[in-house]
């Protein structure tokens, strides 16, 4: 008898979901897009974005991808119950129960990335880059780690092109608190370091998000030489070639900035912001707690700690790069198949 050998060349249908949420701040797109673009040359990939504007369109259509735009979950379920996906991907929003119950029938499996909602309990699998140091009866479908951050080209190319951490005369700091800056940590950072009676170069970088008064910083830049403001959707990743020094916020931003290997002092914008392990000293980074709280003396310090020392700077970059962020695409991209194609070794990395 002639054994058979069952095979299948048929690709998989992923759907990514996302759509904008004012905390988390554009990443989540970017990630989706990333690792959309990873997968579509292997399985058939749809993105599904909740419409919330054209800069998250053009994150997209950068990469040559086109979303499918939805306004309310009705809308949504229709398309994916005539699509039938074999994965569903969802990222950018915390959800709740009743949104995943009606989503959860139209798939065989259902990842989520950085789900704090009670939805996410639900999923096959909750991926975490923004994780906490100890977490309290944590649900058993949670994979956390540096891994769950997606890495843009640009950011591996500006690592590439950085050929010395030597500091540049005068030392350039750049301020970039992302995904909103609710606390207006960029007014109270560049107040405090235009205190410091030394040779720097400051730029204050600030996006679309940003709601407070330029006015108010233009006025302080005015105020001392070499500083400057710049206004760009992408105005921290064009200011990354040249930085010594990045001061941001909690969230993402640690990531992006690590990933190109550069000494960094992190600061919450909030109170989840402040539970995120990753920003930490045994990363390479100084944290400086809940920004609110900021005192003028904790990040003029910080910021002489790693100007007056040099190893200090090689110790906050070698740790940056020891974790290997650059390989993160790859590893993400296997997992997704993984769940995709229903493979049942998965493990928490």
């Amino acid at each position: 008898m002639q054994n058979e050998l069952v095979t299948t060349t048929s690709k998989k249908k992923i759907a990514f979901v996302v759509e904008f949420n004012v905390v988390k701040g554009y990443y989540p797109l970017e990630r989706t897009a990333i690792l959309a673009k990873l997968l579509k040359d292997e399985e058939e990939v749809y993105i599904f974005l909740k419409q919330c504007g054209q800069e998250a369109i053009e994150i997209f259509t950068d990469l040559q991808l086109s979303p499918i735009l939805f306004d309310q979950l009705d809308e949504l379920k229709t398309q994916l119950r005539n699509l039938g996906p074999d994965l569903i991907v969802q990222d950018g929003k915390d959800t709740i129960v009743e949104q995943v119950e009606q989503i959860r029938p139209f798939c065989k499996t259902l990842v989520h990335f950085d789900d704090f909602g009670e939805g996410g309990e639900l999923a096959d699998g909750n991926i975490h880059a923004l994780f906490e140091e100890v977490r309290e009866n944590t649900a058993r479908n949670i994979l956390g780690g540096t891994y769950a951050f997606a890495v843009k080209d640009t950011l591996k190319s500006i690592a590439d092109s950085r050929v010395s951490n030597e500091l540049s005369d005068p030392p350039h700091i750049v301020v970039a608190y992302e995904d909103g800056d609710e606390n207006n940590l960029t007014y109270r950072t560049l107040r405090h370091l235009t205190q410091l009676q030394i040779p720097l170069k400051i730029t204050i970088a600030i996006d679309s998000q940003y709601k407070h008064s330029i006015e108010d910083l233009q006025m302080m830049v005015l105020s001392r030489r070499n500083t400057k403001l710049l206004k760009d959707e992408q105005a921290l990743e064009k200011l990354l070639p040249e930085a010594d020094i990045v001061i941001c916020n909690a969230n993402y931003t640690p990531y992006k900035v690590a990933s190109v290997g550069i000494p960094c002092i992190t600061a919450a914008q909030n109170e989840r912001e402040l539970n995120n392990a990753f920003p930490r000293e045994h990363h390479g980074f100084i944290h400086l707690g809940l920004g609110r709280k900021m005192k003028q003396s904790n990040i003029q310090n910080a910021v002489m700690e790693l100007l007056l020392h040099e190893a200090r700077r090689e110790r906050a970059v070698r740790k940056q790069f020891q974790l290997e962020i650059h390989e993160n695409n790859e590893v993400l991209k296997s997992l997704l198949l993984d769940f995709a194609y229903e493979r049942h070794n998965i493990v928490s990395l």
